[in-house]
C-alpha cells in the first residue's frame, strides 16, 4: 500500500474500533478504511452506525443510493470505494452491468428516479452552488423525491463525495 498517512496494523487496534474491525473482516470486507480512522477511534462506533443506516434502505432504497455512491466514486477516481459493493444493494439487484454503465446509462438499466439522483450527485460533485440555482435541476429533482426524500439523497451525496476525496487524498487502497 502507497497510504500517504500511516496505518496502525488490524493487529493493533482496540476496543470498539477492534470489535468494529474484526466484525467488518469477519464478513469479508476490507478493513483498510476503518484502520484509517483508528486515530479517531472516538467517533468511529457512532460514525460507523450513521455510515451504515445512511446506506441501507431509508426513505430511498439502499440501491439508489449505492449506485449514486458508486458514480461518485468514479467522479472522485476512488477505487477503494469502487472496491466494494454493499451486500443490500447487491440483494437489492444491483449487477456488474449496472456498475458497468454508470456513465453510459443505456435506457431501461436504471430507472428515472436513479437517473436523476445521478445528475444531481454530479451537480454537486461539480458546484453545489450552481446546482442549488439550476432552476430546472430542482424542478426535476421535486419531480422524483420528496422533500425529505431529497435531504436524505443530497445528504448520501455529500457523504459520499467527502469520505471519496478524503481516501484519495490519503492514498488508501483495499488491502484484500
Amino acid at each position: 500500500m502507497n497510504a500517504r498517512i500511516d496505518l496502525p496494523p488490524f493487529e493493533a487496534l482496540t476496543g470498539d474500533i477492534g470489535k468494529l474491525a474484526a466484525d467488518w473482516k469477519a464478513m469479508g470486507s476490507d478493513t483498510t478504511f476503518i484502520r484509517m480512522l483508528n486515530y479517531r477511534a472516538d467517533l468511529v462506533p457512532a460514525f460507523f452506525d450513521f455510515y451504515m443506516r445512511m446506506r441501507g434502505d431509508g426513505l430511498l432504497p439502499a440501491k439508489l443510493k449505492e449506485l449514486v455512491r458508486l458514480r461518485l466514486a468514479r467522479l472522485n477516481t476512488c477505487r477503494y470505494c469502487l472496491g466494494s459493493l454493499s451486500p443490500l444493494a447487491e440483494k437489492q439487484g444491483v449487477t456488474d452491468t449496472h456498475i458497468a454503465e454508470l456513465e453510459h446509462r443505456p435506457p431501461g438499466l436504471f430507472t428515472e428516479q436513479e437517473l436523476a439522483a445521478f445528475d444531481l450527485a454530479e451537480a454537486i460533485w461539480n458546484n453545489a452552488a450552481e446546482a442549488g440555482r439550476n432552476t430546472a435541476l430542482r424542478e426535476r429533482m421535486r419531480r422524483h423525491f420528496t422533500d425529505p426524500q431529497l435531504l436524505e439523497l443530497v445528504w448520501a451525496i455529500g457523504m459520499y463525495i467527502a469520505l471519496g476525496r478524503m481516501i484519495v487524498y490519503f492514498g488508501i487502497e483495499r488491502e484484500d
